[in-house]
């Protein structure tokens, strides 16, 4: 592997020995691919959009790359708190506080502030409001704008923020595994469940500001991560051993349910409260059965991985339709990926990792403990 790709796997032999789930960086690598492909081939052109009967599960697949990212988050950062929680016997809500700004904002701000730069010479178009809707974690509630396109991917992180800001709190309140735990997970699992539609109503009879309440509708996948964290070893029980077949038909199962379309309120209800279980089902079979997938173990497939959410920042600035740019589009399929490798790369080796560092050093200073193995692993976007 490394006279394949010797960079990538000097750069991954250097690291120092963590406990990262790795098949979890595979899979944000390839969820990183997929939005990257969808919005090439839906928006920019640069790839050809080709029938319908392709460009749907290419629609399809490339959103849900972002709900794979939902799920594995909430995953992640409840296995952190409730490591933290064994390893010190409480959790630092202001230490995780502190590291989730060190390892957000850095990247997000030098993100604004290239676009600010570019606009400010004349060579994007963006407004004001849609900076400070992005800027305040509010794009997942803002009213929709097509000219807001170049921080339009930033409404996945308002939704992560406003979970995270109540969801942290309210565990360590009611205490991991404990009944009154899931009880609210499932309640709030319901409301999000019926927010899509619920909005849609709102929205029609009493304006346009309630259609926010439909926001709620993708806490549904960060919620399905909770809950797999909180029963790990019951899903990996179950899901180890089981064919490789499994994801191809869990994936099959979705890609069919986003393309069917019924105006049965029941039928509608039961389709996007199953949906986000299957997709934790597909991303738990690779943690489950490692040595099926040793594909997304590849130093290349980890690195990219690795830079996930650079790469998900800055693949919106070269993927966008034409009318967001004066002057210059970027057209080529080809200059797009190296313009979008290259400029991940850079915001990953120089702001991500020294900040989500930063944030470590600062979080467990303030704690006054060291790190323990839990914070090795990454909080994903």
């Amino acid at each position: 592997m490394r006279g394949k790709f010797p960079f990538f796997a000097s750069r991954m032999m250097k690291s120092p020995p963590s406990h990262r789930i790795l098949e979890l960086d595979g899979l944000r690598a390839f969820a990183a691919g997929v939005v990257v492909v969808y919005h090439m081939c839906l928006y920019s052109g640069s790839i050809p959009k080709g029938p319908s009967w392709i460009s749907g599960p290419v629609t399809t697949v490339g959103e849900h790359g972002v709900d794979v990212f939902f799920i594995i988050s909430g995953f992640i950062i409840t296995s952190l708190l409730m490591r933290e929680r064994a390893a010190r016997r409480q959790v630092s809500l202001s230490g995780f506080y502190i590291r989730r700004f060190f390892r957000i904002i850095p990247p997000f701000a030098a993100y604004l502030l290239v676009l600010v730069g570019l606009r400010a010479i004349g060579s994007v178009l963006i407004s004001n409001r849609n900076l400070l809707w992005s800027m305040f974690f509010l794009e997942d509630v803002a009213p929709y704008d097509p000219h807001g396109w170049l921080v339009g991917h930033t409404w996945s992180l308002s939704v992560e923020e406003q979970f995270y800001l109540i969801f942290p709190p309210l565990l360590c309140y009611l205490s991991f595994r404990s009944r009154a735990t899931l009880v609210v997970l499932s309640l709030f699992y319901g409301v999000c469940v019926v927010s899509m539609q619920l909005g849609d109503s709102l929205s029609r009879h009493f304006g346009s500001i309630w259609g926010g309440i439909a926001a709620l509708y993708y806490f549904r996948y960060i919620i399905v991560g909770v809950v797999i964290a909180l029963y790990e070893r019951r899903f990996l029980g179950f899901l180890a051993g089981k064919s490789r077949f499994i994801p191809a038909l869990l994936a099959a199962v979705v890609i069919a349910t986003d393309l069917f379309r019924t105006p049965n309120f029941c039928l509608r209800t039961l389709m996007a409260a199953t949906e986000p279980c299957i997709c934790g089902l597909f991303v738990m079979w690779f943690v489950a059965n490692p040595s099926r997938c040793a594909f997304l173990r590849r130093p290349v497939v980890q690195w990219f991985g690795a830079c996930s959410y650079s790469i998900y920042l800055w693949q919106q600035l070269f993927t966008g339709p034409a009318f967001c740019y004066k002057g210059w589009q970027p057209s080529s399929a080809a200059l797009c990926i190296i313009a979008i490798v290259l400029c991940a790369g850079l915001s990953h080796y120089l702001i991500e990792r020294p900040g989500i560092r930063l944030g470590r050093i600062l979080s467990y200073r303030r704690m006054g403990a060291k790190p323990v193995c839990a914070a090795d692993v990454p909080e994903a976007v």
